[in-house]
C-alpha cells in the first residue's frame, strides 16, 4: 500500500493536477473502471490536502441499492453529498441521452456543464467523472468529449490494462488534442487475474507519448 501511494504522490506531481481547479475522468469504453479508479484518486488527492466536488453529470442503470451506484460511491469517497453528484440518475442501463429519452427526459450540454458546476464553493476541486468512452453520447447535442471541451478541465484518461488498449489510448488522446484539451494522465487498469506473457502496455506506451502513466 505504501509503495502505490509513493506511485500516486509521484504521477499525481507529474500530471500538474494538485494545481489545477479539477479535472475530467474519462475512459477508452465502458466498463475499464472509471468509478474504481476514481475513488482511489479523489482519495490521494484529499491526502493532499485538496476538498473535493465530484460530479457524475448523468448515470445510467441506476441501481436500487444507491450504494451500488457511481454516484454514490464517489460522493463516500469525497465526504460529500450524494444529491449534488448527479443531478440525471437514469434506470434504463444504455447511454445516457437513450436512457433519459425513455424516461421522458431531454439532456443537453449546456445542462450537464450546469449541473457540474452548481454547488461547487470556492477553492473546491471539481472532479467530473463522464459515462462510457470519451467518444460515448453523453447528451442530445453532444458527446463526453463535448462536455470535456465545456468544460475546459484537465483530461484523465483509464483504460483496461489489456491486449488492444493501445490503439484505443492513442486514438482518445488525438482525439483530445484536436480539441485544445490536455490530457494530464492516463492509468492503466488491470482486471484480468492474467495476462499474456510477455504484454507490457506501461512501456509501450511510454515510447509513443510522453503522458505521465499509472499503472495499477
Amino acid at each position: 500500500m505504501q509503495t502505490l501511494c509513493l506511485e500516486w504522490g509521484a504521477w499525481l506531481t507529474q500530471t500538474g493536477l494538485l494545481q489545477a481547479p479539477g479535472l475530467f475522468m474519462t475512459g477508452t469504453d465502458t466498463g475499464v473502471g472509471k468509478t474504481w479508479v476514481g475513488i482511489r484518486l479523489i482519495q490521494v488527492l484529499r491526502q493532499h490536502g485538496l476538498e473535493i466536488a465530484p460530479r457524475k453529470p448523468a448515470e445510467s442503470g441506476w441501481a436500487e441499492d444507491v450504494t451500488q451506484t457511481d454516484t454514490w460511491q464517489l460522493a463516500q469517497a469525497a465526504g460529500a453529498d450524494p444529491q449534488q453528484v448527479c443531478a440525471n440518475r437514469l434506470q434504463a442501463a444504455l447511454a445516457p441521452p437513450r436512457a433519459a429519452r425513455l424516461a421522458g427526459k431531454t439532456l443537453t450540454l449546456g445542462g450537464l456543464a450546469a449541473a457540474c458546476l452548481a454547488h461547487v464553493q470556492a477553492g473546491q476541486f471539481l472532479f467530473v467523472e463522464g459515462a462510457g468512452g470519451f467518444y460515448s453520447p453523453l447528451a442530445e447535442d453532444g458527446l463526453n468529449a463535448d462536455l470535456a471541451e465545456w468544460l475546459g478541465l484537465p483530461v484523465i484518461l483509464v483504460t483496461e490494462d489489456r491486449v488492444g488498449c493501445l490503439n484505443h489510448v492513442l486514438l482518445t488522446i488525438e482525439a483530445a488534442q484536436r480539441r485544445n484539451l490536455t490530457v494530464a494522465g492516463i492509468i492503466l487498469n488491470r482486471q484480468q487475474a492474467s495476462v499474456p506473457a510477455g504484454m507490457d502496455n506501461l512501456a509501450d506506451l511510454r515510447e509513443r507519448c510522453s503522458i505521465p502513466l499509472l499503472q495499477l
